[in-house]
C-alpha cells in the first residue's frame, strides 16, 4: 500500500502482558518473552499442517536448546480428547510455559492444555453452565496457569481472550472455558508466520474478525471506547483483507489485518459479541464448518435479525466501510465474501436441513448470545436464521 511504513512495535496492555508485532518480530523477541515469563522448559503446541510447511520448525529453533517438546496433534474445533492427550504430553515433559503456533484451535488447545494441568481432567465440570436464571454460571477455577505465548497464523483472534472453545464429542457442542490466566501472556503478531497461511482460510479468519467487529459495535454492553475502535478495525479489515488474501507476501496487508484484530479483538473481551459468535461455536462443534466461514454465511442474516433493534450501531458500522444503512451492510458482506472466494450459503458447506434444529437449541445455551442487541428467546427465532442462511 504506497510507501507506508511496516507496522512495528510493541503494545503492554497490563504488568507483563502484552503484543509485539511486526515482520521478524517472532524471530527478534520470542526467546526474550520466554524468558520474561519466566519458562525455562517451554513446550510448542501447533497442527499438523504447521509441521508439514516447516514453519513448527522454524519456531523451534527461535525457542532454542530449552524446548521441551512439542504436540502437533490439533484439530479444528478442539475436541476434549485432543486436549487431555496434549495436557498428557506436557505434563510427561515437565513443561512450565506453552507456545501455541497455529490458528484459533490451537490457542484454545494450548489454553485448554493449560487449564486441564491445573484444575484436573474433569472438563465437564470446568465449564462454564447456562442457567435457568438466565445467568452464565462459572466455576471457581483460581489454581495457577502456566504461562502461554501465541504465535497466530490466522487472524482468528482467539489469542486476545482468557476463553476457550473445546467440543464435546458426545454431545456435538462446543462448550466454553473461562478461567483467570487463561489469556496467553503475550502474543506475537508476525506477518512472516502468517504468510503460511493458505488463502481461504485467511479469507474466512479475516471475515470472522470482521464479524466481530460489528458485533462488538452491536453488543449491548458496547460503549464509546468499543464502538470507535471496532469501527475503525472494521474500516482496516475491508480495506486491506482483498489484497493480504490475494497476495499472501504483501506483510504491510497482512500485517494491517493481523492489528485490526488485536484492536477488535481487544474491545470484544470487554463487551462481548452476539449471536453470529453462537452460531459459529455451535456449527464449528456440531458439524465441523470452519469459523470463518460460518461467520461469513451468517452474518448477513443476523445483521438482518438486529436490524431494527441494532439501528444506530449498525448504521455507524456501514459508516465505517463507506455505507449508509444495515441492508447496504448486509449486502457489502455478501459481496466481499463472494470475491474473496468464499461460501456465502450454509449448504455449500454441508449443512443438511436435517441438521438445524440441533444446531439453534445448542445457540440458545451459548454464551455469546447474552449480549446480541435483540433478544434470543427461543430455538425457533435461531432457526429462522439458519433457515435464510441455508
Amino acid at each position: 500500500m504506497g510507501d507506508r511504513e511496516p507496522l512495528q512495535g510493541q503494545l503492554v496492555f497490563a504488568p507483563g502482558e502484552g503484543m509485539v508485532y511486526g515482520p521478524g518480530s517472532a524471530r527478534a523477541e520470542l526467546a526474550r518473552l520466554l524468558r520474561r515469563v519466566g519458562s525455562q522448559r517451554p513446550f510448542l503446541v501447533t497442527t499438523g499442517s504447521v509441521v508439514s510447511s516447516g514453519l513448527a520448525d522454524e519456531v523451534a529453533a527461535m525457542i532454542g536448546p530449552d524446548l521441551v517438546g512439542r504436540f502437533a496433534g490439533s484439530k479444528e474445533h478442539t475436541p476434549g480428547p485432543v486436549v487431555l492427550a496434549g495436557a498428557a504430553e506436557a505434563r510427561a515433559a515437565g513443561a512450565d510455559a506453552l507456545v501455541a503456533l497455529g490458528g484459533s484451535s490451537v490457542v484454545d488447545l494450548a489454553k485448554g492444555i493449560a487449564l486441564v494441568l491445573a484444575e484436573g481432567e474433569d472438563l465437564d465440570q470446568l465449564r462454564l453452565r447456562p442457567g435457568a436464571d438466565g445467568r452464565v454460571h462459572r466455576p471457581a477455577l483460581t489454581e495457577p496457569k502456566i504461562p502461554q505465548i501465541a504465535l497466530p497464523t490466522t487472524l482468528s483472534g482467539a489469542e486476545f481472550t482468557g476463553a476457550a472453545g473445546i467440543t464435546n464429542l458426545d454431545v456435538g457442542e462446543k462448550q466454553l472455558f473461562m478461567a483467570p490466566g487463561l489469556a496467553p501472556r503475550w502474543i506475537v503478531m508476525d506477518p512472516e508466520l502468517a504468510r503460511s497461511c493458505p488463502a481461504r482460510l485467511w479469507a474466512g479468519t479475516g471475515m470472522k474478525a470482521l464479524a466481530d467487529t460489528i458485533e462488538v459495535q452491536c453488543s449491548r454492553r458496547a460503549n464509546p471506547l468499543s464502538d470507535a475502535v471496532a469501527a475503525a478495525a472494521l474500516a482496516i479489515l475491508a480495506a486491506e483483507l482483498p489484497a493480504a488474501t490475494a497476495d499472501p507476501d504483501d506483510l504491510d496487508a497482512r500485517g494491517r489485518c493481523q492489528f485490526a484484530v488485536a484492536m477488535a479483538l481487544g474491545q470484544l473481551a470487554s463487551v462481548g459479541v452476539g449471536l453470529v459468535a453462537g452460531l459459529r461455536h455451535q456449527l464449528g462443534g456440531g458439524l465441523g464448518v470452519a469459523h470463518g466461514e460460518a461467520s461469513t454465511i451468517v452474518l448477513p442474516h443476523v445483521i438482518g435479525f438486529n436490524a431494527d433493534a441494532a439501528a444506530a450501531p449498525l448504521a455507524r458500522a456501514a459508516r465505517a466501510v463507506g455505507l449508509d444503512t444495515a441492508d447496504d451492510l448486509a449486502r457489502f458482506v455478501t459481496e466481499l465474501a463472494a470475491g474473496l472466494g468464499l461460501p456465502t450459503r450454509l449448504r455449500d458447506v454441508g449443512v443438511s436441513p436435517d441438521d438445524l434444529d440441533g444446531v439453534a437449541r445448542h445457540v440458545l445455551g451459548d454464551a455469546s448470545v447474552r449480549t446480541n442487541p435483540r433478544p434470543v428467546r427461543d430455538a425457533a427465532e435461531v432457526r429462522a436464521v439458519l433457515d435464510a442462511a441455508w
